[in-house]
């Protein structure tokens, strides 16, 4: 016979957070384009980060990137390269300070005062030096003459906001109040940002005047040469942040054990997608969780499928686990009156993934050695690449990923007897970079005797001249 759950009585005795009810539906707001987000992704295409490298929407791209290039010594340019190696500044820490700028650029301030730390700037900017870097932001806008090619993009940045207006309107707010059981905190605005790429942010400033801004990349659709942005599915995952992480933050102390041992058992993973930390992967795991309940209420069974699918391929096959567990949530909102209420429910679902992860990644294969080694320059003359695994692999089963134009010519792959240590002849090109994968989120094929996949390994492999 299940326990009975607990009473509200006595979620309150053991400290869970319980949000007030629902006053009103936020509205979604559609400004189109944000010039901090661009700004700051500017410069980051200068200092050579990869995720906001992209031409996705050349006819926006190439006057940033032509006016840009005087900024290429700057001060603001270097700190971003000395950012990105001391603390892994990218990906969403950017947007995540745009949103505590105000102001025009060439004149931004911060919003908030860094002591103490604003709940919602990305703590990698802690090294960053912001008094320092915020004047030299603002003087890498004067010499790129940002004002006048922000104007000269005026027809584009009307398109833009269409986009914009249309995502956003596409979004039931009202479902996130009800069944969060609170409104969204503040603002709720929708940009779509071109130098995002495929990239898709949803950051937050918190306080007196709390702000969700949902960032969505923006690409050029190749039949019909328009800009598009991604599906619902993408602007509900980057809304529901502004739900969902409150919450688990507020609730860490039933999380933090649980979320500990999930991120332990995956933590390659996650850091191969930027989730460095377990809270990080705990909101992103209930957060997509919570898209899935989304897309059954609004788009049926199907929809609900699909989703789950694309994050069994994306990473998190325990997304169904979730998605299931939520609907004790919802069946019983008498007894969780908001998402806050259900927060040692939730952890103790989370319970059981981190076991099952735990298990799993114990009889997962792991790559042992590479040869040629390939953090130097490997000769030209180098035959073959020979990897060598910790356990027996399957020996007939192997993923190579990469694209064509990434991935050196290559004969045909095998295993040795002992299962172990597996050959790919290759032909390598003098001053050539490769990049590819052993697996891929969704490529698994390299995977033990037992059947438990390898872990992707992202490989760079530089020739020498």
């Amino acid at each position: 016979m299940p326990a009975r759950p607990p009473s509200r009585r006595e979620l309150l005795a053991a400290g869970a957070v319980l949000l007030p009810r629902p006053l009103r539906a936020a509205p979604l707001e559609a400004p189109g384009t944000d010039a901090r987000v661009e700004l700051l992704a500017a410069l980051a295409r200068v200092a050579g980060y990869g995720e906001y490298g992209g031409s996705g929407f050349p006819a926006w791209s190439a006057p940033i990137d032509r006016a840009f290039r005087a900024t290429t010594g700057g001060l603001a340019v270097r700190m971003l390269r000395e950012a990105r190696k001391a603390q892994g500044l990218g990906y969403d820490a950017l947007p995540s300070l745009a949103v505590h700028l105000a102001g025009e650029p060439g004149a931004l301030a911060l919003l908030d005062p860094l002591e103490p730390w604003p709940a919602g700037l990305d703590s990698r900017w802690r090294g960053a030096d912001l008094p320092r870097f915020l004047p030299a932001l603002n003087k890498a806008a004067g010499q790129a003459r940002f004002p006048a090619v922000w104007a000269e993009l005026a027809p584009l940045r009307d398109a833009l906001a269409s986009l914009a207006h249309s995502a956003a309107q596409a979004i039931d707010m009202d479902w996130f109040d009800a069944w969060f059981g609170f409104p969204a905190q503040g603002r709720a605005s929708v940009v779509a940002s071109p130098l995002c790429g495929d990239q898709n942010y949803g950051v937050r400033r918190t306080g007196h005047e709390s702000e969700l801004l949902a960032v969505l990349g923006v690409w050029v659709d190749p039949d019909s040469g328009l800009p598009r942005v991604g599906g619902p599915e993408l602007l509900v995952h980057e809304v529901g942040h502004s739900f969902v992480n409150p919450v688990l933050a507020e609730n860490e102390r039933f999380l933090a054990g649980p979320g500990g041992r999930l991120f332990a058992a995956v933590r390659e993973r996650m850091e191969g997608l930027r989730y460095g930390t377990w809270s990080i992967t705990v909101n992103e795991s209930v957060l997509r969780a919570v898209v899935v309940r989304y897309l059954l209420a609004h788009g049926g069974p199907s929809a609900a499928r699909q989703e789950t699918a694309r994050q069994l391929s994306a990473g998190f096959p325990w997304t169904l686990v979730l998605a299931d567990a939520l609907q004790d949530y919802e069946a019983n909102r008498d007894r969780y009156p908001t998402f806050g209420d259900y927060a040692p429910a939730l952890a103790a679902t989370l319970d059981v993934i981190a076991s099952e992860e735990t298990a799993r990644a114990g009889g997962r294969p792991r790559v042992v050695r590479i040869e040629p080694d390939p953090t130097q320059p490997v000769p030209a003359s180098s035959p073959a690449l020979i990897v060598t695994f910790s356990r027996r692999m399957h020996p007939q089963s192997w993923s190579i990923v990469g694209a064509p134009e990434d991935t050196p010519p290559s004969g045909a792959p095998s295993f040795d007897a002992s299962g172990t240590v597996f050959t790919l002849p290759w032909k390598l090109t003098p001053g050539r970079t490769y990049r590819f994968s052993l697996n891929s989120l969704r490529y698994q094929n390299f995977r033990s005797d037992a059947g438990v996949p390898l872990e992707p390994v992202p490989l760079v492999v530089t020739v020498a001249r």
